[in-house]
């Protein structure tokens, strides 16, 4: 028989191999809690089956642990997910679990009514906030695929909604996670939405884990944004929904929810248009009364000054008269006086008009002397003569 030389490990190298075998792939260990010890550095705790002698070692990061938005405690049925490892300062077995899903109806009940009564004692189930009017931007966290999306989509109006959609696993153990990091996502980027729609369609208390979850409902009640959950259930309403502000049990629900925000404006709208065109015809009314008030107002007016300016008129013809008649009158009597005055006249009655050399009038003798040549004007011509006496 041929000999086969193996490899030589240190231990610590042989450990490393085994534990580099082990991460090579995870697992999913279905067993009961037990001796479970919750420290700083971690969860510490056994999974045992419920029938038989099998007992793992297990242990949980403390990030990991406070992740999980459940309290476990001993007696819990759970699944664990993880890869197996040894430690190897003692060489020590143990399972590391990076999540864990409670199993079996008994402890999934008690695990929902003890979370159940314990937030309902902090008043996470008494907050309501108004959903807003006018809904505009619609932030959906549920899973991209399946009918839940579509229902929603469906049963919305045509109103103009902006949708954001976050793609989330709506179960199993890791949903939980995918479900509280869309709710702060939403509420840390930009557009902000004006509601937050939770969706899911139905199932059972244990499909419905990730929403009986803490994690998730503090989520829901640190939102600044009001949240809307339509999500389906047999019998038991998930804590989720009594954690949001308006709950409803289907999505296309939620979706009629949304429209509802558009009520008032459908409601009241016919109404102010009502008492818009009301008030048109009043003010339409109003003014053609005023119009026509000014108008025969105006044609009154037009019909006084018709009859004023008649009067006016006649008295001015009158006023004419009277002056054109004053007038002839003065006129004939001073055509009468300078008949009178005419110096022609007085020529043709034997009078003359004597004028000395530079064409002036003579009116006394004292204006003339001795040998001056002086004009005499009578009525059919004028004469020169010379002055030999005075």
């Amino acid at each position: 028989m041929e000999h086969i030389e193996t490899a030589v490990f240190s231990v610590g190298e042989f450990l490393d191999y085994i534990n580099e075998i082990f991460s090579a792939r995870t697992y999913t260990i279905e067993g009961e809690i037990s001796e479970f010890r919750p420290h700083p550095t971690g969860a510490y705790f056994s999974l045992k089956d419920k029938e038989g002698e099998g007992i793992l070692n297990c242990y949980m990061n403390p990030f990991t642990y406070r992740s999980l938005g459940v309290t476990l405690e001993d007696g819990m049925l759970v699944k664990a997910h993880g890869t197996p490892k040894i430690y190897k300062p003692k060489g020590r077995f143990s399972f590391v679990a990076d999540s864990i899903e409670l199993s079996g109806e008994g402890t999934i009940r008690k695990a929902y009514e003890a979370l159940k009564k314990k937030l309902e004692e902090e008043g996470l189930f008494s907050r309501k906030r108004e959903i807003p009017e006018f809904i505009s931007r619609v932030g959906i966290i549920t899973s991209k695929t399946g009918a839940v999306i579509d229902d929603f989509r469906k049963n919305l109006k045509s109103r103009g909604f902006e949708l954001f959609l976050y793609d989330v696993r709506v179960e199993g153990a890791q949903a939980h996670k995918h479900i509280a990091g869309a709710i702060r996502w939403f509420n840390g980027h930009a557009p902000e939405c004006d509601v937050l729609v939770l969706i899911r369609g139905g199932g059972s208390l244990e499909d419905l884990q990730p929403f009986n979850n803490e994690l998730v409902a503090r989520e829901i009640f640190s939102s600044r944004i009001p949240v809307i959950a339509g999500i389906g259930h047999d019998r038991d309403v998930p804590i989720a929904s009594m954690t949001s502000d308006y709950m409803t049990s289907t999505p296309s629900f939620a979706a009629t929810l949304v429209n509802e925000s558009w009520k008032r404006l459908f409601e009241t709208v016919p109404v102010a248009e009502r008492r818009i065109v009301d008030g048109c015809d009043d003010i339409v009314y109003a003014v053609n009364t005023a119009i026509g008030a000014a108008a025969e107002k105006f044609i009154s007016g037009i019909r006084y000054i018709r009859t004023q300016t008649r009067a006016y008129t006649q008295t001015i013809l009158r006023a004419f008269s009277d002056t054109l008649e004053k007038t002839k009158t003065v006129i004939t009597n001073a055509e009468k006086i300078v008949v009178l005055m005419n110096p022609e006249r007085n020529l043709k009655l034997g009078y003359s008009i004597i004028y000395n050399g530079d064409g002036r009038v003579l009116k006394s003798i004292r204006e003339i002397k001795k040998d001056d040549t002086i004009t005499a004007s009578v009525a059919d011509g004028s004469f020169k003569a010379r002055v030999e006496t005075i």
